[in-house]
């Protein structure tokens, strides 16, 4: 009996240091794919992948979706593997294990990545979010990364992991065949309503993602056509892949339903109109197309705007993105995945953009009289959109105490690194580096500095005196309690 009693205390003791282990997933990757190349290349597999995928692929799909804008109070991320269920932990970008054990639904999974929070919108932001972050990792003849969000492993998950909250949505990674990234546009409009969308872009994903935000500040000047067309393709075009037959989108749709077809508005001085990504009568699945449809006339956005108080009354544009219901997951999900895409894609056009949701049922009512669309059609998101506010001189006038002049690499951005910086007064600034998993990396702090222009030489070292990878950084200084960032692309 004693004996006994010594094994079981051994097996506790082994099982509690299993509870304790953690993974400090590396610091993400920049990868050299824009966000329009990975929407238009984006599709989804269920099934026949393997397990072999690196931590880097998780480590990267985590902070991405951990960037998104938040629509509640709580927000988890729980991550299966072969070997445990682990919780992470976006303040260390760790993975911290929640359940031992292989409890993955798919047998072949290398991930099962599930979001709980308190909206089906801000899964989908997030599963958008953590697709493309997988999709980033293809080279432009290959790949090896696949994922897909699923019903029924979200299903499981909430009956076998014990998650503190409901899971909203699982994303499934593994390791596939697949097609690799292309830059065919199917997005045609059959009326020339529209432009076609360009399907590469400038900035790279992971750099657009890290500077994300909503802004509510915006220009009067409208939307110009091509901004209008990128905007809409980016968020429910349709793209290259025909999953069952079925001509594709920028964002994937449980069962292959597309629920927003049909069901998404452009509001804008002259009308609402509604956008078609098929071919009239717009509800042929196998069908692409990119046009504009007229819905109402006239100037509807102050109606909008009183039907909507939290909208910002300023933005020049309106989306609005509706479902058939609201009780249900999928279309909630979708709105969202669509919502991530309007934020994106206006972020790369350097254009200010701002999501509302929930809507709530009265907002809903108003929404659809103020718009005269049908009654079937329920506004859950409204992204407002335009030119960013410039030219007032309250931002180009206004006196900052420390202010970052530039910041200056040696060839190719490697290292050392020189930060230029001006102070308004005499102080003592601090200057913390910070990775792009927001993990602080160097610090640097004076005694009084004069006013007036200052440097700070980084030798590419942390504080453990160890190089740090290549990769973006961000500086932070503060001073006389005002606090400056810039971001700058270290190179090895």
């Amino acid at each position: 009996m004693r004996y006994l009693y010594s094994v079981i205390i051994a097996a506790m003791a082994a099982s509690s240091e299993v509870l304790a282990q953690s993974i400090i997933l590396p610091a993400p990757v920049v990868h050299g794919n824009s966000f329009e190349i990975l929407s238009n290349s984006r599709y989804s597999t269920h099934s026949g992948f393997t397990s072999t995928l690196s931590t880097q692929v998780v480590s990267n799909v985590l902070w991405a979706m951990n960037r998104v804008p938040r629509l509640g109070g709580y927000r988890e991320f729980y991550v299966a593997t072969p070997t445990n269920v682990y919780r992470y932990d976006s303040t260390a970008h760790a993975l911290n294990v929640y359940l031992s054990g292989n409890h993955l639904y798919n047998a072949g999974a290398a991930y099962e990545v599930g979001i709980a929070c308190d909206r089906y919108e801000e899964a989908g932001y997030a599963v958008q979010a953590g697709l493309l972050a997988g999709i980033a990792f293809w080279n432009a003849s290959e790949s090896n990364v696949v994922c897909s969000p699923q019903e029924f492993a979200t299903e499981y998950a909430n009956s076998n992991w014990n998650p503190v909250h409901q899971i909203k949505m699982i994303d499934v990674f593994g390791q596939a065949a697949a097609t690799g990234l292309t830059t065919a546009v199917q997005a045609i409009s059959s009326d020339s309503s529209l432009p076609r969308p360009r399907t590469t872009g400038s900035d790279t994903f992971e750099v657009l993602l890290s500077t994300l935000r909503l802004d509510s500040v915006f220009s009067p000047s409208g939307l110009t056509r091509d901004a209008i067309s990128q905007l809409l393709w980016a968020g429910y075009g349709v793209t290259p892949h025909t999953p069952a037959g079925n001509r594709g989108l920028t964002v994937p749709s449980a069962y292959g339903t597309y629920y927003l077809t049909r069901r998404i508005y452009f509001v804008r001085d002259t009308g609402v109109q509604r956008y078609n990504n098929r071919l009239p009568p717009g509800t042929g699945l196998t069908t692409g197309d990119h046009r504009l449809e007229h819905v109402t006339t006239g100037d509807r956005r102050p109606q909008l705007r009183a039907a909507c108080p939290r909208i910002p009354s300023t933005a020049p544009d309106y989306i609005v993105v509706c479902v058939g219901d609201t009780a249900a997951y999928g279309p909630m999900v979708e709105a969202g995945l669509a919502g991530f895409q309007y934020l994106m894609q206006a972020a790369s056009l350097r254009l200010t953009g701002f999501l509302t949701a929930p809507i709530t049922p009265a907002e809903r009512s108003g929404i659809i009289s103020a718009l005269g669309i049908p009654a079937t059609d329920l506004p859950v998101v409204v992204f407002s959109c335009g030119e960013p506010l410039t030219g007032t001189g309250v931002i180009e006038n206004q006196i900052r105490f420390v202010e970052i002049i530039g910041i200056k690499t040696a060839a190719q951005n490697s290292p050392p690194v020189r930060i230029d910086y001006r102070l308004a007064g005499s102080a003592r600034p601090k200057i913390v580096l910070f990775d792009l998993a927001g993990r602080p990396v160097r610090h640097f702090s004076y005694g009084i500095l004069p006013a007036g222009a200052n440097s700070t030489v980084w030798d590419g070292a942390g504080d453990n005196g160890d190089m740090v990878p290549a990769g973006v950084y961000f500086c932070r200084i503060s001073a006389g309690g005002d606090v400056f960032s810039a971001r700058f692309i270290l190179s090895r």
